[in-house]
């Protein structure tokens, strides 16, 4: 994925090569900015803020299992 990030990244910045050697400083930072952005969310990422959800939410429901199978092996201890 990172490979494919830096292929697509090089491509967007070989065609702005020359607008960008005759803009200022400020608008060059401001045109990788969007070319990274651009790039970016033609993947498929999440957010950080997605991930710790998604990660709490599986840690929440990796205590229910296990608590379910400890009550299910008691359960069978008792048949």
């Amino acid at each position: 994925m990172i490979d494919q990030f830096i292929k697509q990244l090089g491509t967007g910045l070989g065609q702005a090569a020359e607008t960008l050697g005759k803009l200022p400083k400020e608008e060059i930072q401001a045109q990788l900015h969007e070319v990274a952005r651009n790039t970016l969310s033609k993947m498929d990422l999440v957010t950080r803020e997605e991930f710790e959800v998604q990660a709490a939410m599986l840690a929440k429901y990796r205590e229910k299992l296990a608590a379910l199978e400890a009550r299910l092996n008691e359960l069978e201890k008792n048949d």
